[in-house]
Parts: C-alpha cells; sequence; structure tokens
C-alpha cells in the first residue's frame, strides 16, 4: 500500500513540476539579446528572368527596426549611383540591371546605437558551361577570399558585421 502511495505522489510531484516548467522555460530561454536581434543580413540574388539584381538589407534572426539603414550603389552605369536612406524601418531593398557591375556600401544603425557596415562589389558573367554566375568581391577586406560565385537560383547572404558604437 505504502508503495503505491508514493507511485502517485511521484506522478503528481511530476505532473507539476512539468507544468511549472512549461512556465518557466520562456523565462529561462528569454528574449535574443539585442544585438543578436539587430544583427543584419545582405542579400544579393538575380531575379527569374535575370534581368535584375535584388538588394536587399534587413534582420538576420528576426524581424528588427532599425534606427538607419542607409545603402550606397556605384555602377559602372551612372544611372544606379545612388545612396538610400530609411529611417525607422525594418528592411530596405531595390533592383539593380544585371549588366551592370556595382559596389554596395552598407551602414545600418540598431536600437542600440551599434553601428553595421560593410562594402561589397558584385557582377554578372558566364561561366564556359554558358551558366549565369554572379561574382562577389570584397573591397576593403584584407582577410577575405578574392571573391565568392553564386549560381542563380542560390542568392549571396552575407552578415554585416558590427564595427562599432555610436
Amino acid at each position: 500500500m505504502e508503495r503505491e502511495v508514493w507511485a502517485r505522489a511521484g506522478m503528481v510531484l511530476s505532473v507539476l513540476a512539468l507544468a511549472a516548467l512549461i512556465f518557466v522555460t520562456p523565462d529561462l530561454l528569454g528574449r535574443p539579446s539585442p544585438e543578436l536581434a539587430s544583427l543584419p543580413l545582405l542579400i544579393i540574388g538575380l531575379s527569374k528572368n535575370e534581368s535584375t539584381l535584388i538588394v536587399n538589407v534587413g534582420a538576420a534572426v528576426q524581424a528588427y527596426r532599425y534606427e538607419l539603414i542607409r545603402v550606397g550603389i556605384n555602377g559602372t552605369d551612372p544611372g544606379v549611383n545612388a545612396t538610400y536612406e530609411e529611417n525607422d524601418t525594418y528592411e530596405w531593398h531595390t533592383r539593380v540591371p544585371a549588366d551592370v557591375m556595382f559596389t554596395v556600401h552598407t551602414y545600418l544603425v540598431d536600437q542600440e546605437d551599434n553601428y553595421f557596415e560593410y562594402n561589397v562589389t558584385a557582377r554578372l558573367e558566364t561561366d564556359a558551361a554558358n551558366r549565369t554566375v554572379m561574382i562577389f568581391t570584397f573591397p576593403y577586406e584584407r582577410d577575405m577570399t578574392p571573391e565568392i560565385r553564386r549560381y542563380p537560383p542560390e542568392d549571396f547572404r552575407w552578415l554585416i558585421p558590427r564595427r562599432g558604437t555610436l
């Protein structure tokens, strides 16, 4: 009889412990740190008809509101040269003609006054097998590989590093 009492008490306690874990787990996991939540991602991909490259800047982990997103695009065609700036926004995107080689300069400020900055140059070529390839180089990074190649529909995704605090 005593054994049944212990077994029932164990079952009741285990149910209570599991219920407590259900309520405590979100607090244990917590919210992602603001720095991780604000980590920005640069994406450059080729449109389906291969006429434009799509440039997108936004948060890598979850939706996050940036105080400032500034993107400068400088290309071989002066018509694409522009600097775009958005305040209090979650993301930004534009399209660039596929026949233009261009450099993208990204600068973002998060809600904690951290700033993120990066430069990448993009161009299209046709390889020996007559496939379109996107080629990305990093003009101001000394420790990077000379270039990264992506074959559509794969796109280029790059985390924009934190450079400091304002």
